[in-house]
Parts: C-alpha cells; structure tokens; sequence
C-alpha cells in the first residue's frame, strides 16, 4: 500500500461514514495488514477492514465504495473478499456493526447472510448501532 492509496482509503472512510473517529493515511499505514481495497486505475474506488479480534472471530469494518461508483457491485465484491480474508485467518464467525437507518448497508450485510443480533446506542455518536453476524 502506497502513502497515495492510504490517503484515499482514509478520506474515503471519513467521506462515507459517520465515524467519531477521523482517519488519516498514518492510520490506515499502520494498519494496512487489516485493508483490502479496490482501485480503478489510480484511483481507489472502495474498501474495507477486516481485523481479528478473537481466534474464532473476525470484524468487518467501515465497507465504503466512492459515491460515484455505487450500484456497480463494489460492495458486494468487497464483502466477499472480507469473508475470504476472515475465513483465511481462521475466523468461524464474521461481524459488523451498522449505524440503524443504514438502508444500503443493512441490504447488503443482509443478502451475503448476516443476521442483526443486537442493538445498542454509541455513547459517543449518539447513533443507534446494529451488531450483525455470520457463521463462515
């Protein structure tokens, strides 16, 4: 991953989601195991973290493709190659969370077979957050 790309990555993850959190190309360097993403010639159009938090047990976090380059199956890629890299590092079960009201989102977590499992309010957003999981 080049300092080019994972400033992309980081203004791509700060542009399409509601993170209390901004992220910057040090960030996504320093972590840059955790990324796949997509780029169409220099430009990168998606992406998306995948990071171990248990031996059994994977995150998938912040799935973002560019505004201009929705509806194109990004996502639907992108979510698969997570599940793969999850499956990869031993992972029996996939989760994410999602802001509630996330309509694109939710679909998306719904078709490839998530399930919402609970709800919870960040403390820190103030948005309600759905916890979505997945036996792999």
């Amino acid at each position: 991953m080049t300092t080019e790309q994972a400033q992309q990555i980081a203004d791509l993850l700060n542009s399409r989601n509601r993170l209390t959190t901004r992220y910057t190309a040090d960030t996504v360097i320093k972590a840059s195991d955790e990324y796949i993403f997509e780029s169409e010639g220099d430009t990168v159009v998606a992406c998306v973290e995948v990071k171990r938090v248990q031996w059994y047990q994977c995150e998938i976090l912040h799935l973002s493709v560019r505004a201009d380059r929705e509806r194109r199956g990004w996502g639907t890629r992108m979510l698969a190659m997570a599940e793969q890299v999850a499956k990869d590092r031993g992972a029996r079960i996939a989760q994410c969370t999602i802001r509630v009201g996330n309509a694109g989102s939710e679909s998306a977590f719904r078709k490839a077979g998530f399930r919402e499992t609970c709800r919870f309010e960040n403390a820190a957003s103030g948005n309600e957050v759905a916890v979505f999981q997945k036996a792999l």
